[in-house]
């Protein structure tokens, strides 16, 4: 075996063992349901996504988060909106992760705060899926998310730098599932 391919089923296996280390009990049978029904009942109603946020469906939450930043068929509410993008960044979801960057770097219904705008940028280009075959997200979208946290870095601080790279930390921690990957293993 030559020492490209070794390299590459070493790189393989390690990716493989990383993600198949999250906790995958917080998606349930509840959570497939609403994921088979998203295409028929997501774009009707804000209760189905409530109910589908409930039951820990990543995208509904984002969805939901979006929709309250936005004031789209509700009043705009800056707390609903980093509630919703919180549960769906916490299930592993990137979108929601950059999201509440943007929120806390421009003061989106929160006091600006660089630290926590870097500690969720960073994690974004860390859950950002790279894979073109499984999700076709363009490379200069996953090469913005990358660089996300280190172009604002060089806007912050010594001091908020420290304290961004704690609290990166601290959500990171308390990140237990891979919701993207849990989706690609529904998907036959």
């Amino acid at each position: 075996m030559n020492t490209t391919i070794r390299q590459y089923l070493t790189y393989s296996f390690i990716f493989i063992a990383f993600f198949n280390s999250y906790s995958q009990s917080c998606f349930t049978k509840e959570t497939l349901r609403f994921k088979s029904e998203s295409q028929t009942y997501k774009s009707e109603t804000i209760s189905w996504l409530k109910d589908a946020a409930q039951a820990n469906y990543a995208y509904a939450a984002h969805d939901l988060g979006l929709i309250y930043v936005r004031g789209r068929k509700v009043s705009r509410d800056y707390d609903k909106a980093y509630s919703y993008f919180e549960k769906a960044a916490l299930l592993g979801l990137h979108n929601s992760m950059r999201s509440l960057g943007i929120m806390w770097k421009n003061g989106e219904g929160r006091t600006v705060n660089l630290a926590k705008a870097y500690g969720w940028y960073r994690l974004a280009g860390e859950y950002i899926p790279t894979s073109w075959s499984t999700w076709s997200i363009p490379r200069a979208k996953i090469a913005m998310f990358k660089r996300m946290a280190s172009e604002l870095a060089e806007n912050m601080t010594p001091e908020e730098l420290k304290e961004g790279e704690k609290y990166y930390k601290k959500m990171k921690a308390r990140i237990q599932c891979d919701f993207l990957t849990w989706v690609t293993d529904q998907n036959p």
